[in-house]
């Protein structure tokens, strides 16, 4: 058996094996589950892209630094695709939970960018503790 032969039954061998841990790990990580709140969500974003990016960018850098023979150029342009997407897609899911943990800065954007400011608060919809609906336009009752 020749040397490539012998590292692609290996690579065939070992590639459910290694789907299966990633799978796992996903798991425990709390990834295949329904996101709890939208901090959740884009928590998980940034560590999909943070993991793309540090399995994506030591390839690409690589391909880049021996000049992509002919053959991998598509891969270099693949790789180089996928590196921008996961790079924007982690700044946007940044920005929105920045924005999520940071509500009284009033970044908050107006319909469409028209630079209208911070968006204006919403009247308190809370319960009434005494099960009366809600608080809203409810005067306090004098004695």
């Amino acid at each position: 058996m020749t040397r490539s032969v012998l590292a692609l039954v290996l690579a065939l061998v070992a590639a459910p094996a290694a789907a299966w841990l990633v799978y796992r790990l996903a798991r425990e990580l709390g990834f295949l589950d329904a996101p709890v709140s939208a901090e959740h969500e884009h928590r998980r974003t940034i560590l999909a892209a943070l993991y793309a990016l540090l399995l994506l960018l030591p390839a690409f850098l690589f391909g880049y630094a021996r000049r992509w023979p002919r053959f991998w150029l598509l891969f270099g342009i693949a790789s180089g695709a996928a590196l921008l997407f996961f790079g924007f897609a982690a700044v946007l899911a940044a920005r929105r939970l920045w924005k999520l943990r940071h509500p009284a800065l009033g970044l908050t954007e107006g319909p469409a960018g028209s630079g209208s400011g911070p968006a204006p608060r919403l009247p308190d919809r809370s319960p009434d503790p005494d099960g009366g609906g809600s608080r809203e336009g409810s005067t306090p009752e004098s004695p």
